[in-house]
């Protein structure tokens, strides 16, 4: 994933790898990213609609996320790293909050313009147009970061085909494109719960990045069925979600089959 010149010298201090090795080197950074996201949303919902001040709000917010789900050690101080972010920005910098979350939407470009105002604990009116021009320079191509070798994408493909992933089947080098963002036509889900188990397993074994689901609604790779228009980060959330509640859906065992042969296939 291409980014701007400051978040990019920030991802090895966010994550603690500095190897350049690391296959989800902006996997921090996609995180704070996503509280962000999270928090501008429901400052939308409580302190713009008068249900809650922004005081009040930051203070819940901060609590609300206090803990995240995971064992893992490097993935719980990255996201204590990405609240304490946050917690600036809600309590300290609301000159920024009253600037972006007021509005309805936010970009990447706001996005990552308040990541880099509020590491470096600056004000617009402190940096040269020309600083700003070239620092939050945000057109980026999303990637999944995905190690799996092309031998295997054929693999990937009949896996697809045979839970029935997509409207029309995939070819191997469909697949070869949607794991590595160049896909030029979007594919249709027709089993969204297979699509988001499939990426979910594959993010477990580090193949590719744990913010797949925001990366894949970026890249707009996979729509809804009738319309034009991307499945959302929440859609995939849901899906997984009914996944993990119910344990059974259409075609798992073919996605298991799979996910058991590359798991010990790149455990090698």
């Amino acid at each position: 994933m291409e980014t701007n010149p400051f978040i990019r010298k920030l991802s090895p201090f966010f994550t603690g790898k500095f190897s350049l090795q690391s296959a989800n080197g902006d996997t921090g950074l996609d995180h704070l990213r996503q509280l962000l996201l999270e928090a501008h949303k429901e400052y939308q919902n409580y302190v713009a609609t008068g249900i809650m001040t922004a005081r009040v709000f930051a203070l819940q917010f901060l609590d609300g996320h206090h803990y995240v789900e995971d064992k893992n050690v490097a993935n719980k101080n990255m996201h204590r790293k990405a609240l304490r972010i946050v917690s600036i920005l809600l309590l300290e910098r609301t000159d920024l909050v009253k600037r972006f979350f007021t509005r309805l939407s936010l970009d990447a470009l706001d996005i990552d313009k308040m990541i880099f105002l509020v590491y470096t604990e600056r004000r617009d009116d402190e940096i040269p147009n020309q600083e700003i021009t070239e620092t939050i320079n945000q057109v980026r191509e999303q990637k999944l970061s995905c190690t799996i070798r092309a031998e295997d994408m054929f693999l990937l493909a009949d896996c697809a085909n045979n839970a029935s992933f997509f409207q029309c089947k995939i070819t191997v080098q469909e697949m070869n494109d949607l794991m590595h963002g160049t896909l030029t036509t979007p594919l249709v889900a027709a089993n969204l719960m297979g699509i988001a188990y499939f990426f979910d397993c594959l993010s477990v074994m580090n193949l590719i990045c744990r913010c797949w689901q925001t990366v894949l609604e970026r890249c707009g790779s996979i729509l809804l069925q009738g319309k034009k228009k991307p499945q959302s980060r929440t859609n995939y959330s849901s899906a997984l979600n009914r996944v993990r509640s119910n344990g059974i859906f259409r075609n798992k065992d073919d996605i298991d089959i799979l996910m058991k042969h590359i798991r010990e296939k790149y455990a090698r």
